[in-house]
């Protein structure tokens, strides 16, 4: 072990962690501005009446990944399992969904 191993204290360690505050900053904002932009899209009738909801929900699918990944922190590691079954959960809800709305 070298003596700058030996030296080093876990405060140090903490310091060569990336920042993620910018990280979470770009996030929260993104998601305001889709949150604007729904609304906007909604308020002012900028688009066809019948592509209003298919865009919505597409704003909330980029919001829910955000949240996901930004803030329940997904994208670390030990967090696979949980990140399957979130995906597993989805895609049953849109099976079944399409399911019910077919019949």
């Amino acid at each position: 072990m070298t003596e700058e191993q030996q030296n080093s204290s876990p405060q140090q360690e903490e310091s060569h962690k990336p920042d993620s505050t910018m990280k979470h900053i770009v996030s929260f904002a993104a998601m305001i501005v889709l949150t604007v932009a729904a609304f906007y899209i909604v308020m002012e009738d900028v688009v066809e009446p019948n592509m209003i909801l298919p865009l919505l929900l597409f704003f909330a699918s980029i919001q829910v990944v955000l949240q996901l990944f930004t803030f329940m922190h997904l994208n670390q590691k030990g967090t696979a399992y949980y990140t399957i079954f979130i995906f597993t959960g989805v895609i049953i809800a849109v099976v079944s969904a399409v399911g019910i709305i077919l019949m």
